[in-house]
């Protein structure tokens, strides 16, 4: 029942959402280059749901702490990333969505394939000598029916 309640609510979700936001590509999105574009004003993009939580030894940013369920994402025609040197771990973007709606993320399964609206949150990494990490906080979930 929670699982079916879980749908319905994305499926919802997806159908309230703003139909003027704009569509760009997962690969110009989690950019650093083009990422603060898409910080001031929803966006959507395509996406597959790759896992929850952050990579190994991934270091949480300070403004994610607390109030998120973190989970990760790859392209819809792609793969996860290269393996990380450090660890050998695939891993895929970093997506927030707030703790209260961590049900919607617990009910994916890998390979689930997704529209999100959402904006992009820029992280200088100070343990990366300020290189830009991009994050996705979600907004709103729609299933891709294709």
């Amino acid at each position: 029942m929670k699982r079916l309640t879980t749908i319905f609510a994305i499926i919802l979700a997806g159908l309230t959402a703003n139909a003027e936001v704009p569509t760009e590509s997962f690969t110009r999105v989690m950019n650093p280059v083009y990422a603060k574009k898409y910080s001031e004003s929803p966006i959507q993009v395509d996406a597959v749901f790759y896992k929850l939580g952050l990579p190994k030894f991934y270091r949480i940013p300070p403004f994610m702490k607390e109030g998120y369920c973190i989970f990760q994402c790859t392209r819809i025609d792609g793969k996860e990333s290269e393996l990380n040197t450090l660890n050998g771990e695939a891993y895929g973007e970093v997506f927030l969505i707030e703790e209260s709606r961590k049900a919607e993320i617990e009910a994916l399964t890998k390979g689930t394939r997704l529209t999100f609206t959402g904006k992009t949150k820029l992280y200088a990494n100070p343990l990366a000598f300020g290189q830009e990490e991009v994050y996705f906080i979600v907004e709103s979930i729609a299933p891709i029916n294709k």
